[in-house]
C-alpha cells in the first residue's frame, strides 16, 4: 500500500449531514498560521494554470479566486472538466442524466466566463459521473495530451472524501510526476467532514492564497451560475448539492491548497 493508501485507511471521510460549520474553521488559529503565497509565487508570469475539475463547479470551489486573479492579469488558463456532473440528481422525475449534463455544461461555461475564461479554455472529457475510478486510464491518457511541463496544475485532494475527487487527484498526481508539472491539491469536501486541527491531516502542507475583493466577487458570481446545484432537488436527496455550509466557505477570503 502506498502512502496515500495508508493515509486513506486511517481517515474517516464520510460526507454526510451539515458538515463542520465555517465559524469553526475561521476560529481555528491553524488557518491563520498557514503560509500565504502571492500570486507571482503561486503562478509566475507566463505560466499556464490548469485546473482539473471532477464535476462542473469544482473548479470554482477549489480555486475560483486564483483563476480570476490569473486571468485578470492576462494569464493563460485551461479547465479540464472530467465529467459533466450528470449524476447529481439521482432519482429526479424532472431531469434525466442527459438533460442534467447539458444543463451543467452551460452552467459551467457561464461560470468560467465570469472568471475570465474563454470557450477555448475548457476541455471536456465527458467521463461518467460517479465512475471516474473505473475510467482512470482514460483520464490519465487525456491528461497526458493536454498538460505541458511548465504548467501549474490544481485538482482536488487525493483524500478529499468524494470518490471522483480522490480518483481525479490521483490521476493528476501521476501525470504531473511524469511530466514535471507543479501540482497543488485543493481540499473541497475535506472542510465538510474534517475538524480543525485533526492530527491525521497534513496541515504542515497547507498554504493559502488571499483573494482581493474583485476575485472574491467573481468567484461568488461564478458559483451562482450553477443554479442546478443551488436549488432543492426532487430526487432521492431533496436538499441542494451546494448547501448553506458550502456557500459560507465560498465567502472565505483565502483559498487553501496542500502544496
Amino acid at each position: 500500500m502506498d502512502v496515500i493508501g495508508e493515509a486513506a485507511a486511517q481517515l474517516s471521510r464520510r460526507i454526510e449531514g451539515g458538515g463542520t460549520p465555517e465559524a469553526d474553521w475561521l476560529g481555528w488559529p491553524g488557518l491563520a498560521a498557514a503560509r500565504r503565497l502571492s500570486l507571482n509565487e503561486w503562478l509566475p508570469q507566463g505560466v499556464r494554470l490548469v485546473v482539473v475539475a471532477p464535476h462542473p463547479d469544482d473548479e470554482v470551489l477549489a480555486c475560483g479566486g486564483l483563476l480570476a486573479s490569473h486571468t485578470a492579469r492576462g494569464g493563460a488558463c485551461l479547465v479540464v472538466a472530467v465529467t459533466d456532473g450528470e449524476a447529481s440528481h439521482a432519482g429526479s422525475s424532472t431531469l434525466t442524466p442527459a438533460d442534467l449534463a447539458r444543463t451543467r455544461r452551460v452552467e459551467s461555461s457561464e461560470g468560467l466566463q465570469t472568471l475570465g475564461l474563454r470557450r477555448g479554455d475548457i476541455a471536456r472529457f465527458g467521463l461518467p459521473d460517479g465512475r471516474v475510478e473505473r475510467n482512470l486510464s482514460k483520464l490519465v491518457s487525456g491528461l497526458h495530451l493536454v498538460l505541458q511541463p511548465t504548467d501549474v496544475v490544481v485538482s482536488t485532494w487525493r483524500l478529499d472524501g468524494h470518490p471522483d475527487h480522490e480518483a481525479t487527484g490521483r490521476a493528476v498526481a501521476t501525470v504531473c510526476a511524469r511530466t514535471g508539472c507543479r501540482f497543488m491539491e485543493a481540499p473541497v469536501w475535506m472542510w465538510h467532514w474534517a475538524e480543525p486541527g485533526d492530527p491525521r491531516l497534513p496541515w504542515h502542507r497547507l498554504m493559502g492564497f488571499d483573494l482581493d475583493e474583485t476575485a472574491l466577487a467573481a468567484k461568488r458570481q461564478a458559483l451562482a451560475a450553477h443554479a442546478s446545484q443551488l436549488a432543492p432537488r426532487d430526487g432521492i436527496e431533496a436538499w441542494p448539492v451546494l448547501g448553506p455550509t458550502i456557500l459560507d466557505r465560498v465567502a472565505r477570503r483565502t483559498e487553501f491548497f496542500f502544496a
